[in-house]
């Protein structure tokens, strides 16, 4: 991954609402634990370090992330985890699943199969990856409009719909084993009140919350899920 992380400063998280810890990370956390094989993990993009700590419950933790302000940052809300700056420093075969949340849409579809080469590197064979990026083809964005919350984030350069960044996936060497979305959690969307409008959308997306799977279908929330597996050649 070698995109510029200098943008990805504090002024960045406490602008999108990211700095601290936040309830998705634990539905997050829930998955992989449901779903993958085992760790070590590895939290690829980790920014400020709180699903990192929150993998630590699972088993051995580590982050990757190019801030060097997420960096440090992290290393004080994950203390004891390593937190690496540079993918090359990322070892063989040393994770058995990784997480990836909100990063694939900051990267050019150059870096992005760089990225992923990467995973395929350092998961081992058979790994996993819990990946998760907005899906301007869902319906949140639909009922957003041009609010979309896809559309905020000035460093979102890759905005694929769920079909396109599934194929990219598939392509570049994963098989998709579950696929589905965080449900629609961004109201309100109209001009009811927030608390009327979160019932009128938002129950599906707090009770797959509340249950600790990925249960919603791809295209009904905010954001594409994907858990890969990566997917063996005749080298492995």
């Amino acid at each position: 991954m070698t995109s510029e992380g200098t943008e990805y400063d504090e002024q960045y998280y406490l602008a999108n609402g990211q700095a601290d810890d936040r309830p998705a990370l634990r539905w997050y956390t829930q998955l992989v634990g449901r779903y993958t094989d085992g760790g070590p993990y590895l939290d690829f993009g980790c920014g400020t370090g709180h699903l990192v700590r929150r993998l630590f419950a699972l088993g051995p933790a580590a982050g990757l992330e190019i801030s060097e302000y997420s960096a440090r940052t992290a290393r004080r809300n994950a203390p004891g985890a390593t937190i690496a700056t540079d993918p090359a420093d990322l070892p063989d075969a040393g994770f058995g699943a990784l997480t990836a949340i909100h990063v694939l849409e900051h990267l050019d579809d150059a870096v992005a199969t760089e990225t992923l080469a990467t995973w395929r590197r350092i998961l081992r064979p058979g790994g996993q990856a819990l990946v998760v990026m907005p899906d301007p083809a869902g319906r949140g964005r639909r009922l957003a409009g041009d609010a979309w919350m896809g559309f905020a984030d000035e460093t979102h350069i890759n905005l694929k719909p769920h079909a396109q960044w599934r194929e990219f996936l598939v392509d570049h060497g994963f098989r998709v084993e579950r696929e589905g979305t965080d449900g629609l959690w961004d109201v309100p969307y109209g001009r009811l009140p927030k608390l009327v409008d979160a019932a009128r959308y938002a129950v599906p997306a707090f009770a797959q919350f509340l249950s600790g799977r990925l249960v919603l279908k791809p295209g009904t929330g905010e954001s594409s899920v994907f858990l890969l597996r990566r997917a063996e050649d005749r080298s492995d």
